[in-house]
C-alpha cells in the first residue's frame, strides 16, 4: 500500500511540476522588479483595415466585426518605455479574470472587439491584459482587470477618433487622404501629435489608415507622440492615404454579427492547483 502511495505522490508532484514550468514566462516580479515605464500608447483601430489584415493572413481566416463597422474600436492601452516596445508580459501576481469583465462585455464586445473570427472570445482581450495591463497595473487607476478595461473604453469615449476626423471632413469613402491630413485633424480636435499606422492591402497596394495612437502621461493627460521619440507614421508617403468605408472584394461575406464561439471557462493558476490538490487528497484518501 505504502508503495502504491509513494507512486501516486510521485505522480501528482511530478503534474504540478509540469504546470510550474509552464507558468514559468509568468513567475511573480519582486517589489524592485517593478516595471519601468514612461508613457501609456492608446492605440485605436479602424476594423475595415484590421479585417483586411486578418484575412490576409490566411485563406482559412474570418473576420468577426462589430454590429457597427464604421466605428474606431480599441486595439491595446500600452505602457512603454521611450526608446522601446515594452516592457511585456509584467506583474503575473495579477492573473487575467475574465468575470471581471462581466459588467464590461457589451463595451468590450462592440467598442473593444476581437476581429479575428473563430477564436475564443476572451483570447484578444486575454492577451492584451498579460502582455500590456500587467505592466500597466502599477498605477492604482489599472490595478485590475475590470479597471484597466474599463480606462481603455473611457478612452474611445473621450477620444473619439470617428468624430475627431469628421469634423475635419475626413470621413470613410474612397476619397484619398495624406498623412498630413490625419495628423492636422487630430491635433486641431484633440491638440496633440498622434501616430498614424497604416498597412498595405496585398491586393490593390492601397495605403489603408489602420490605426491611430494617442500617447499619455502616468496622469492620462495627452501628449505630442513625437515628444517620446515616436515617428509620426509608418504609411508610405508616396502614396494617399485609403479610408475605407467597406471590406473590399470577397472579403465582405465576412461575419459582421459579433463573436461566434461560445465563452470558455478559462481556469486561474491559483484554480488550477486547488483542482490538484483536491485530486491528490482523494488519491491519498483512496489508498488508504
Amino acid at each position: 500500500m505504502r508503495n502504491n502511495l509513494h507512486v501516486i505522490l510521485t505522480f501528482a508532484f511530478s503534474l504540478l511540476c509540469v504546470e510550474e514550468s509552464l507558468s514559468e514566462p509568468f513567475k511573480y516580479f519582486e517589489i524592485n522588479q517593478l516595471p519601468d515605464w514612461d508613457y501609456l500608447m492608446y492605440s485605436q483601430r479602424w476594423p475595415i483595415s484590421a479585417c483586411v489584415a486578418w484575412e490576409e493572413k490566411s485563406k482559412s481566416n474570418v473576420c468577426s466585426l462589430p454590429k457597427d463597422p464604421n466605428t474606431w474600436l480599441v486595439h491595446g492601452l500600452w505602457p512603454t518605455k521611450t526608446g522601446t516596445n515594452g516592457p511585456n508580459k509584467c506583474n503575473s501576481a495579477i492573473h487575467f479574470d475574465p468575470d471581471q469583465l462581466e459588467p464590461l462585455l457589451d463595451d468590450l464586445n462592440n467598442h473593444w472587439t476581437n476581429i479575428e473570427g473563430h477564436t475564443k472570445q476572451y483570447s484578444f482581450w486575454s492577451h492584451e491584459w498579460n502582455k500590456h495591463g500587467t505592466c500597466a497595473s502599477v498605477l492604482p487607476q489599472l490595478d485590475s482587470v475590470y479597471n484597466y478595461f474599463k480606462k481603455g473604453l473611457d478612452f474611445n469615449k473621450d477620444f473619439d477618433i470617428l468624430k475627431t476626423l469628421s469634423a475635419s471632413n475626413i470621413v470613410p469613402n474612397m476619397n484619398n487622404y495624406t498623412i498630413e491630413d490625419i495628423s492636422n485633424a487630430v491635433q486641431k480636435n484633440l491638440g496633440k501629435v498622434p501616430q498614424i499606422e497604416c498597412i498595405v492591402d496585398s491586393k490593390t497596394k492601397d495605403s489603408l489608415l489602420s490605426e491611430i495612437r494617442l500617447c499619455l502621461n502616468k496622469s492620462f493627460e495627452l501628449i505630442d507622440c513625437t515628444s517620446v521619440g515616436l515617428a509620426l507614421s509608418n504609411c508610405s508617403t508616396k502614396k494617399p492615404l485609403k479610408y475605407l468605408k467597406d471590406v473590399p472584394g470577397e472579403m465582405a461575406k465576412a461575419n459582421v454579427d459579433g463573436y461566434n464561439v461560445n465563452p470558455e471557462e478559462i481556469l486561474s493558476r491559483e484554480e488550477m492547483l486547488r483542482e490538484w490538490y483536491i485530486l491528490i487528497k482523494f488519491l491519498i484518501w483512496f489508498t488508504l
